[in-house]
């Protein structure tokens, strides 16, 4: 049994330096998405698409278009969302500790950060020449109570999450990355 714990773990790990090895290091990643939140209950998803900047150790711009014009910003100790030029709400990590889970989830989701989420999830996966699929479980009782599953893939970036809820919801986002500003790792992102 202990063989195969180690055997397990071994593997984790050198599944989250396969994925490391094929991302690409650039400090600014940004493209467009496009999300579809199914919630149980209806028929048809509640789509929305934008762009996003990923700033590594600065944090998320996710500003959508469609189908309302909205701006997200993510950073380690805080998220805010304007819509209309005025703020919507603000959370605090000080205020709310819940707040930094969050903020660092994300990053390490639109990061392909595997390395990180392995602290709350339990990855499975494979690595293969044109890419990567990752499947994530929760290992705490707090995130059981949200998530059932997340899904990556990619390959240079990650392209698509899918995150099932435990109530039957499930978001799928879809991201096509573009390529870095100003030359190579070089962007003029700004969360």
């Amino acid at each position: 049994m202990t063989a195969l714990l180690l055997l397990a773990l071994a593997a984790s790990g050198d599944l989250a330096s396969q994925v490391k090895a094929k991302l690409d290091p650039a400090p600014v990643q940004q493209g467009t998405f496009e999300q579809a939140k199914q919630v149980k209950g209806f028929k048809r998803p509640l789509k929305s698409s934008g762009t996003y900047v990923v700033t590594k150790g600065q944090g998320v711009q996710w500003n959508t278009q469609k189908p309302f014009p909205s701006e997200l910003t993510v950073k380690a100790e805080e998220i805010s969302s304007m819509a209309n030029g005025a703020e919507v709400f603000r959370l605090d990590a000080k205020a709310e500790p819940t707040v930094r889970l969050i903020t660092q989830l994300l990053f390490s989701l639109l990061a392909g950060d595997l390395s990180a989420l392995e602290a709350h999830f339990t990855a499975s996966g494979e690595v293969k020449a044109e890419g990567w699929h990752i499947e994530l479980q929760p290992k705490s009782e707090a995130l059981k109570k949200v998530f059932a599953s997340i899904t990556l893939d990619g390959d240079r970036a990650v392209r698509s999450v899918l995150l099932k809820e435990l109530n039957g919801d499930s978001t799928a986002i879809t991201l096509s990355p573009s390529p870095p500003v100003g030359g190579a790792g070089g962007g003029a992102g700004r969360p």
